[in-house]
């Protein structure tokens, strides 16, 4: 699978070619700048997986290259459903100018609740990580420098990748994680939609309030005590009426006090998700958290 086939989006200079030598009288000259990003190609509907007869895809989005050999960082994007089934191209387009900054971008679907239970959401991001590093060449992808963003459920499902001790050994090591509103500690969300939990039961595949252990072993703040715990960056609206502030609050204290690497913002008057989000300062942030904890400064995409 060739994801960089040759086309006026990758179009390079060989270095051995002469530039043409034609000119017009009233002709203007505009010189070729390679150092900025601008065009990001778009591949739909990457099957990853095929799992019990169902194909899982992915999304990619790929910023051009300078020159042949460059690597750049790779961001896998899980997008929020309330572990339902997702509807991933829909938010493509808000994607496109963190891959602009120059990140390689990969949404990736995992298999629903109810019909699937935790762990198979992260399993399944595994799954897409492990596919893209086969093809981590062609892609242009810096295998030492990734990292994981999800938005509310997707942000769960983020942040267990990188935490959960199932996953340590993978080749692959997530370094940074940047969490939009996701749920942290699940026993504390039973209480806050009116006492209905039926998300919650679809994801465990039993009655989180008979099961609070298993609940507990579903929140990513059972998972700080190891080591090499990934920088995590937080946002979240405190007018979020699907997943409690309070979940976001919960996480950042248990870190700090583990004393693990973690920024939180509060995003005064938001909602659970929407455009404040995604603004041109929330993605100056979330580009300047990711260049740093990823080793992977200005001047290099």
């Amino acid at each position: 699978m060739n994801f960089r086939s040759e086309n006026e989006c990758w179009s390079i200079p060989e270095p051995d070619m002469e530039a043409s030598t034609l000119t017009e009288e009233g002709m203007r000259q505009l010189e070729a700048d390679f150092s900025e990003v601008k065009i990001v190609k778009y591949i739909r509907d990457v099957e990853f997986a095929k799992i019990d007869g169902k194909s899982l895809k992915l999304q990619l989005l790929l910023p051009s290259i300078s020159s042949e050999g460059e690597r750049r960082p790779l961001i896998l994007f899980i997008r929020g459903s309330a572990w339902q089934k997702q509807s991933v191209v829909p938010g493509i387009p808000q994607l496109v100018d963190i891959a602009r900054r120059g990140f390689l971008v990969a949404s990736t679907e995992y298999r629903p609740a109810p019909e699937y239970h935790f762990p198979v959401q992260s399993d399944d991001g595994w799954l897409a990580l492990r596919f893209l590093r086969e093809h981590a060449e062609e892609l242009g992808w810096d295998t030492e420098k990734t990292a994981a963003w999800g938005s509310s459920s997707g942000a769960h499902t983020a942040l267990l990748m990188a935490l959960m001790p199932r996953y340590k050994k993978e080749p692959t090591k997530i370094k940074a994680v940047v969490d939009y509103y996701g749920p942290a500690f699940l026993p504390a969300m039973i209480d806050y939609h009116d006492g209905s939990t039926e998300h919650l039961d679809q994801l465990l595949g039993v009655s989180v309030k008979e099961h609070l252990d298993l609940a507990k072993e579903a929140s990513p703040v059972s998972y700080l005590d190891g080591e090499n715990t990934p920088a995590v960056l937080i946002m979240h609206g405190d007018k979020d009426r699907s997943c409690s502030f309070e979940q976001s609050v919960i996480l950042y204290r248990s870190m700090r006090k583990e004393g693990k690497d973690v920024t939180m913002y509060r995003m005064h008057n938001a909602a659970h998700g929407g455009s404040p989000f995604w603004t041109s300062k929330s993605m100056d942030l979330v580009e300047r958290f990711l260049r740093e904890k990823l080793n992977w400064h200005k001047g290099k995409g």
